[in-house]
């Protein structure tokens, strides 16, 4: 039960933004790198 389930890409941009690290490029790779980050919670959760 629990677990991560999605990423909130709001957190991340904005993160990203306050880091200086905001680029188009994130922005076009982050709904498809979300399932890869999404599986490597749940395997550290087991």
């Amino acid at each position: 039960m629990g677990g991560v389930y999605a990423v909130d890409f709001a957190a991340v941009l904005l993160l990203a933004d306050a880091m200086g690290a905001l680029s188009p490029l994130l922005v076009e790779l982050l709904p498809e790198i979300e399932p890869i980050i999404v599986r490597a919670y749940g395997r550290n959760n087991e």
